[in-house]
Protein backbone atom coordinates (compact mmCIF):
# COMPACT_ATOMS: atom_id res chain seq x y z
CA UNK A 1 0.00 0.00 0.00
CA UNK A 2 1.36 3.31 -0.75
CA UNK A 3 0.09 6.72 0.48
CA UNK A 4 0.27 9.64 -1.62
CA UNK A 5 -1.07 13.34 -1.27
CA UNK A 6 -3.26 15.27 -4.20
CA UNK A 7 -1.90 18.80 -5.30
CA UNK A 8 -3.86 21.33 -6.31
CA UNK A 9 -3.55 22.35 -10.14
CA UNK A 10 -1.45 25.52 -9.03
CA UNK A 11 1.20 23.74 -7.07
CA UNK A 12 2.65 23.09 -10.49
CA UNK A 13 3.37 26.55 -11.15
CA UNK A 14 5.02 26.90 -7.77
CA UNK A 15 7.51 23.46 -8.37
CA UNK A 16 8.68 25.44 -10.99
CA UNK A 17 9.24 28.47 -8.92
CA UNK A 18 10.71 26.55 -6.47
CA UNK A 19 13.24 24.72 -8.86
CA UNK A 20 14.38 27.81 -9.86
CA UNK A 21 14.84 29.35 -6.43
CA UNK A 22 16.35 26.12 -5.66
CA UNK A 23 19.98 27.72 -7.54
CA UNK A 24 20.17 30.70 -4.62
CA UNK A 25 20.65 27.56 -2.18
CA UNK A 26 24.36 26.48 -3.29
CA UNK A 27 24.44 27.69 -7.01
CA UNK A 28 28.28 26.64 -7.71
CA UNK A 29 28.08 22.78 -6.15
CA UNK A 30 24.51 22.30 -7.48
CA UNK A 31 25.57 23.75 -11.06
CA UNK A 32 28.93 21.76 -10.77
CA UNK A 33 27.23 18.26 -9.78
CA UNK A 34 24.88 19.16 -12.71
CA UNK A 35 27.56 20.20 -15.10
CA UNK A 36 29.30 16.80 -14.35
CA UNK A 37 26.05 15.21 -15.14
CA UNK A 38 25.77 16.69 -18.68
CA UNK A 39 29.36 16.13 -19.42
CA UNK A 40 28.97 12.38 -18.38
CA UNK A 41 25.96 12.33 -20.93
CA UNK A 42 27.90 13.35 -23.70
CA UNK A 43 31.05 10.84 -23.59
CA UNK A 44 29.12 8.54 -25.91
CA UNK A 45 29.45 10.67 -28.64
CA UNK A 46 33.06 10.87 -28.37
CA UNK A 47 33.46 7.79 -29.35
CA UNK A 48 30.94 8.68 -32.83
CA UNK A 49 27.35 8.21 -33.33
CA UNK A 50 26.37 4.86 -33.97
CA UNK A 51 29.83 3.52 -33.47
CA UNK A 52 29.95 0.22 -31.90
CA UNK A 53 31.93 2.23 -28.61
CA UNK A 54 28.94 4.94 -28.62
CA UNK A 55 26.39 1.50 -28.43
CA UNK A 56 28.36 0.19 -25.80
CA UNK A 57 28.82 3.83 -24.14
CA UNK A 58 25.06 4.45 -24.70
CA UNK A 59 23.70 1.27 -22.80
CA UNK A 60 25.84 1.69 -19.93
CA UNK A 61 24.75 5.60 -19.33
CA UNK A 62 21.21 4.55 -20.16
CA UNK A 63 21.80 1.48 -17.43
CA UNK A 64 23.12 4.00 -15.01
CA UNK A 65 20.57 7.14 -15.70
CA UNK A 66 18.60 6.44 -12.57
CA UNK A 67 21.62 6.38 -10.39
CA UNK A 68 23.69 9.64 -11.57
CA UNK A 69 19.58 11.36 -11.44
CA UNK A 70 19.15 10.16 -7.72
CA UNK A 71 23.06 11.90 -7.28
CA UNK A 72 21.56 14.45 -8.60
CA UNK A 73 18.62 14.52 -6.45
CA UNK A 74 20.50 14.25 -3.54
CA UNK A 75 22.82 16.88 -4.45
CA UNK A 76 19.87 19.19 -4.56
CA UNK A 77 18.45 17.70 -0.94
CA UNK A 78 21.69 18.41 0.35
CA UNK A 79 21.65 22.15 -0.53
CA UNK A 80 17.80 22.17 0.58
CA UNK A 81 18.52 21.31 3.72
CA UNK A 82 21.48 24.01 4.20
CA UNK A 83 24.65 22.37 3.32
CA UNK A 84 27.51 22.64 0.76
CA UNK A 85 27.34 20.33 -2.19
CA UNK A 86 30.03 18.84 -3.20
CA UNK A 87 30.71 17.33 -6.88
CA UNK A 88 31.16 13.51 -4.86
CA UNK A 89 27.26 13.68 -4.59
CA UNK A 90 26.72 12.94 -7.93
CA UNK A 91 28.03 9.62 -7.03
CA UNK A 92 25.74 9.13 -3.64
CA UNK A 93 23.58 6.31 -5.56
CA UNK A 94 26.60 4.40 -6.40
CA UNK A 95 27.55 4.25 -2.37
CA UNK A 96 24.53 3.00 -1.11
CA UNK A 97 24.47 -0.68 -1.64
CA UNK A 98 20.32 -1.30 -1.07
CA UNK A 99 19.50 1.56 -3.16
CA UNK A 100 21.98 1.22 -6.12
CA UNK A 101 20.99 -2.03 -7.05
CA UNK A 102 17.22 -0.78 -7.61
CA UNK A 103 17.89 2.20 -8.83
CA UNK A 104 20.38 -0.23 -12.06
CA UNK A 105 16.93 -2.18 -12.16
CA UNK A 106 15.01 1.28 -12.82
CA UNK A 107 17.63 1.97 -15.31
CA UNK A 108 16.99 -1.28 -16.73
CA UNK A 109 13.42 -1.17 -16.66
CA UNK A 110 13.89 2.07 -18.84
CA UNK A 111 15.93 0.25 -21.16
CA UNK A 112 13.07 -2.02 -21.99
CA UNK A 113 10.74 0.38 -22.51
CA UNK A 114 13.02 2.42 -24.43
CA UNK A 115 13.13 -0.87 -26.70
CA UNK A 116 9.50 -1.01 -26.74
CA UNK A 117 9.35 1.93 -28.25
CA UNK A 118 11.76 1.60 -30.82
CA UNK A 119 10.02 -1.64 -31.94
CA UNK A 120 6.57 -0.43 -31.96
CA UNK A 121 8.10 2.48 -34.56
CA UNK A 122 9.95 -0.15 -36.40
CA UNK A 123 7.05 -2.54 -36.47
CA UNK A 124 4.28 0.18 -37.58
CA UNK A 125 6.56 2.15 -39.82
CA UNK A 126 8.43 -0.46 -41.73
CA UNK A 127 11.40 -0.77 -43.55
CA UNK A 128 10.60 0.21 -46.36
CA UNK A 129 9.00 3.50 -44.91
CA UNK A 130 12.05 4.20 -42.31
CA UNK A 131 13.92 3.63 -46.06
CA UNK A 132 11.67 6.62 -47.46
CA UNK A 133 12.16 8.98 -44.20
CA UNK A 134 15.78 8.44 -44.46
CA UNK A 135 15.81 9.67 -47.99
CA UNK A 136 13.43 12.93 -47.27
CA UNK A 137 15.72 13.66 -44.32
CA UNK A 138 18.39 13.85 -47.22
CA UNK A 139 16.39 15.50 -49.24
CA UNK A 140 16.57 19.66 -49.32
CA UNK A 141 12.69 20.09 -50.70
CA UNK A 142 10.96 16.92 -49.60
CA UNK A 143 9.18 14.75 -52.60
CA UNK A 144 5.77 14.91 -52.01
CA UNK A 145 4.51 11.88 -53.35
CA UNK A 146 7.08 10.57 -50.29
CA UNK A 147 5.52 12.69 -47.74
CA UNK A 148 1.96 11.22 -48.65
CA UNK A 149 3.63 7.93 -48.72
CA UNK A 150 4.80 7.45 -45.21
CA UNK A 151 2.28 10.16 -43.73
CA UNK A 152 -0.25 7.79 -41.90
CA UNK A 153 2.55 4.81 -40.68
CA UNK A 154 4.90 7.69 -39.51
CA UNK A 155 1.96 9.19 -37.37
CA UNK A 156 0.75 5.70 -36.12
CA UNK A 157 4.62 5.10 -35.40
CA UNK A 158 4.53 8.54 -33.57
CA UNK A 159 2.02 8.12 -31.49
CA UNK A 160 3.05 4.79 -29.85
CA UNK A 161 6.53 5.42 -29.48
CA UNK A 162 4.97 8.52 -27.53
CA UNK A 163 2.80 6.78 -25.66
CA UNK A 164 5.21 4.12 -24.61
CA UNK A 165 8.39 7.36 -24.01
CA UNK A 166 5.56 9.50 -21.77
CA UNK A 167 4.94 5.87 -19.34
CA UNK A 168 8.38 5.48 -19.30
CA UNK A 169 8.71 9.64 -17.98
CA UNK A 170 5.23 8.94 -15.98
CA UNK A 171 7.00 6.39 -14.10
CA UNK A 172 10.30 7.50 -13.76
CA UNK A 173 9.47 10.67 -12.40
CA UNK A 174 8.63 9.65 -8.60
CA UNK A 175 10.37 6.19 -8.54
CA UNK A 176 13.96 7.61 -8.95
CA UNK A 177 13.23 9.85 -5.70
CA UNK A 178 11.20 7.00 -3.96
CA UNK A 179 13.95 4.23 -4.32
CA UNK A 180 16.97 6.67 -3.65
CA UNK A 181 15.37 8.82 0.07
CA UNK A 182 12.69 6.11 0.58
CA UNK A 183 14.33 3.02 -0.48
CA UNK A 184 11.74 1.32 -2.31
CA UNK A 185 11.72 -1.48 -4.37
CA UNK A 186 12.15 -0.48 -8.39
CA UNK A 187 9.35 -1.84 -9.80
CA UNK A 188 6.41 -1.00 -7.40
CA UNK A 189 8.02 2.56 -7.07
CA UNK A 190 7.59 2.76 -10.83
CA UNK A 191 4.07 1.30 -10.33
CA UNK A 192 3.27 3.99 -7.70
CA UNK A 193 5.05 6.88 -9.65
CA UNK A 194 2.19 6.32 -12.35
CA UNK A 195 -0.49 6.03 -10.20
CA UNK A 196 0.49 9.22 -8.69
CA UNK A 197 0.64 11.18 -11.55
CA UNK A 198 -2.46 10.14 -13.09
CA UNK A 199 -4.25 11.73 -9.94
CA UNK A 200 -1.92 14.87 -9.98
CA UNK A 201 -2.18 15.19 -13.86
CA UNK A 202 -3.38 18.71 -13.27
CA UNK A 203 -0.43 20.02 -11.41
CA UNK A 204 2.17 18.06 -13.52
CA UNK A 205 0.61 19.43 -16.61
CA UNK A 206 0.93 23.38 -15.27
CA UNK A 207 4.04 22.35 -14.64
CA UNK A 208 5.08 21.27 -18.05
CA UNK A 209 3.43 23.74 -19.73
CA UNK A 210 4.88 26.52 -17.57
CA UNK A 211 8.63 24.72 -18.52
CA UNK A 212 7.69 24.65 -22.18
CA UNK A 213 6.55 28.25 -21.90
CA UNK A 214 9.87 29.40 -20.42
CA UNK A 215 11.44 27.41 -22.76
CA UNK A 216 9.82 28.58 -26.10
CA UNK A 217 10.56 32.01 -25.11
CA UNK A 218 14.24 31.39 -23.81
CA UNK A 219 14.47 30.08 -27.71
CA UNK A 220 12.89 32.79 -29.12
CA UNK A 221 15.51 34.99 -27.15
CA UNK A 222 18.49 32.94 -28.51
CA UNK A 223 17.19 32.64 -31.98
CA UNK A 224 17.61 36.73 -31.81
CA UNK A 225 20.89 36.62 -30.55
CA UNK A 226 22.09 34.03 -32.98
CA UNK A 227 20.86 36.42 -35.21
CA UNK A 228 23.61 39.14 -34.09
CA UNK A 229 26.07 36.60 -32.87
CA UNK A 230 26.00 35.38 -36.61
CA UNK A 231 27.86 38.29 -37.41
CA UNK A 232 30.97 37.52 -35.67
CA UNK A 233 31.47 34.72 -37.64
CA UNK A 234 32.98 31.19 -35.96
CA UNK A 235 33.44 33.24 -32.69
CA UNK A 236 29.89 34.43 -32.53
CA UNK A 237 29.03 30.54 -32.69
CA UNK A 238 31.24 29.35 -30.46
CA UNK A 239 29.79 32.49 -27.90
CA UNK A 240 25.88 30.78 -29.38
CA UNK A 241 27.00 27.58 -28.27
CA UNK A 242 28.33 28.12 -24.72
CA UNK A 243 25.16 29.87 -23.65
CA UNK A 244 23.20 27.21 -25.35
CA UNK A 245 25.11 24.85 -23.10
CA UNK A 246 24.46 26.76 -20.38
CA UNK A 247 20.89 27.25 -20.41
CA UNK A 248 20.96 23.22 -21.23
CA UNK A 249 22.63 22.59 -17.75
CA UNK A 250 20.37 25.54 -16.13
CA UNK A 251 17.21 23.66 -17.33
CA UNK A 252 18.14 19.99 -16.16
CA UNK A 253 18.65 21.78 -12.83
CA UNK A 254 15.42 23.47 -12.45
CA UNK A 255 13.62 20.30 -14.14
CA UNK A 256 15.39 18.52 -11.26
CA UNK A 257 14.61 20.62 -8.42
CA UNK A 258 11.09 20.84 -9.59
CA UNK A 259 10.91 16.65 -9.91
CA UNK A 260 12.68 16.76 -6.12
CA UNK A 261 10.21 18.98 -4.53
CA UNK A 262 7.08 17.44 -6.14
CA UNK A 263 8.16 14.30 -4.88
CA UNK A 264 8.58 15.70 -1.42
CA UNK A 265 5.33 17.59 -1.46
CA UNK A 266 2.98 14.36 -2.78
CA UNK A 267 5.14 11.73 -0.54
CA UNK A 268 6.21 13.23 2.20
CA UNK A 269 9.53 14.98 2.87
CA UNK A 270 13.26 14.40 2.11
CA UNK A 271 14.30 17.81 3.71
CA UNK A 272 12.97 18.82 6.77
CA UNK A 273 14.43 22.55 6.28
CA UNK A 274 11.04 22.83 4.33
CA UNK A 275 8.15 20.51 5.25
CA UNK A 276 4.78 20.81 2.97
CA UNK A 277 2.10 20.96 5.32
CA UNK A 278 -0.52 17.46 4.46
CA UNK A 279 -3.21 17.58 1.96
CA UNK A 280 -5.75 14.73 0.71
CA UNK A 281 -4.12 11.42 0.79
CA UNK A 282 -4.92 8.51 -1.15
CA UNK A 283 -4.16 5.41 -0.87
CA UNK A 284 -3.53 2.67 -3.29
Amino acid sequence: MAEFRIATPSRGLEWFRGGVRMLDRDPRGLLTVTLGLAVLNQIPALAGVFSPGWMALTVVLSLLGPTLAAGLLAAIDTADNGRPVRLAALFEGFRRPGVRGQLVQLGLLGMILGALAGLAVWRLMGKENIDILIRLMHQQTPDPALVQTIAVPFLKALLAGLTILFVLLAGMFFAVPRVMFQGRAALPAFVESLRACAVNVLPLTVYGLVFMAVAVAVGIALGILAAFLGLLGSVGLMVLRLIAMALGVIAMLVSSSANYLAWREIYGTASAANPEPPRSAVVV
